[in-house]
């Protein structure tokens, strides 16, 4: 078989192109695919909803949002760290439910175990003083006939209060048995009723008869970015304003049907993801970054408005990206694949 054959396959060299056949087959290795521009998010599109911002808000760090959206991101937050709070806070009034249970626990046990000890001493008491009377002028027998029987009986009535503190004790210790799994044990099947959810699952552990509840550690109250993870406020949020190009008409025509639909509020250069932006935060007007190096950082006033400017109220947006390697975007995706080694 010549080598420029249809089905040559006397090569003795693997081909990348051949390897990539063999791994999209086979289903083992890391696939990998470079990313189109249609992958990649416009400059002015909310980085929650992925489409056209309506009411455009940044934050300090340079993300934009969709007014409506980070808005309800923050107040789903807020009500998911409540319902934490509340679950932390259970957990707490159960421990100290279980402690003040305790506590009284050990509080009856030494009341017990002084009134045994105080039946005790009674009773040697009154063995001390029949010692005493027995050189006395009555006799022995008539002595026995009126104290002994008294002693008698109120050391049997002390024997019967330590036989009941005892019993008290015994059954403090022994578990109650709830009444539901008594009626269930009498019941021939386990699936009966709402017993079939309540069922343990043995093969979870968690789920374990034996298995206790983990603690909940307590949960933070700040909401975080979903890009940054950085704590973000309603304050926090700055109103931008693009200034549409001249031809652009959102009534005749959608903003998403048209490529160059904003321009700089001062040179009216065409933004896009090439283009470097920035947000002024006394006016919120979207600038490139070629118009604050050139003008805006020679007097440091916001030539919209007038007002004086600082480095921290000039913000630079970040872009999307373009669709070529250059734009310092990383627009290789990667999929990790069981790999034979």
């Amino acid at each position: 078989m010549t080598r420029h054959s249809k089905n040559s396959t006397a090569n003795a060299v693997y081909t990348y192109h051949e390897k990539q056949k063999d791994s999209s087959t086979g289903g083992y290795g890391t696939t990998q695919m470079r990313l189109s521009k249609d992958a990649i998010k416009e400059f002015d599109c909310c980085n929650l909803t992925l489409q056209p911002c309506r009411d455009p808000v940044i934050t300090k760090d340079g993300y934009l949002f969709d007014k409506q959206a980070i808005l309800e991101y923050i107040i789903h937050q807020k009500k998911l760290n409540a319902r934490k709070m509340r679950e932390y806070q259970k957990q707490l009034d159960r421990k100290q439910q279980e402690i003040d249970e305790q506590n009284a626990h050990d509080h009856q046990k030494k009341i017990n175990k002084f009134l045994e000890k105080e039946a005790t001493y009674s009773v040697n008491q009154s063995v001390k003083t029949l010692l005493s009377t027995k050189h006395s002028e009555q006799s022995f027998s008539s002595f026995l006939a009126t104290p002994i029987s008294s002693t008698l009986g109120h050391s049997s009535t002390t024997v019967s209060t330590r036989i009941s503190t005892k019993e008290t004790d015994d059954d403090d210790n022994v578990p109650e048995t709830p009444s539901s799994t008594i009626s269930s044990s009498t019941k021939m099947s386990n699936m009966d009723g709402n017993q079939a959810k309540q069922l343990p699952s043995f093969w979870i552990p968690s789920l374990t008869p034996a298995a206790k509840k983990s603690d909940i550690k307590k949960p933070d109250q700040h909401v975080y970015c979903p890009i940054t993870s950085r704590p973000i406020t309603m304050k926090d949020l700055i109103d931008v304003k693009f200034k549409l190009a001249n031809d652009v008409d959102p009534k005749k025509r959608p903003l998403v049907a048209v490529r160059d639909r904003y321009v700089c509020a001062v040179t009216g250069d065409v933004l896009g993801n090439s283009v470097p932006c920035a947000v002024l935060r006394t006016s919120g007007n979207v600038v490139t970054m070629d118009c604050v190096n050139r003008l805006i950082k020679l007097d440091m006033i916001d030539p919209i408005t007038g007002d004086k400017l600082t480095d921290s109220d000039i913000i630079p947006m970040q872009r999307g990206g373009t669709g070529y390697s250059g734009s310092g975007v990383q627009l290789d995706a990667k999929l990790p694949t069981p790999a034979m080694q």
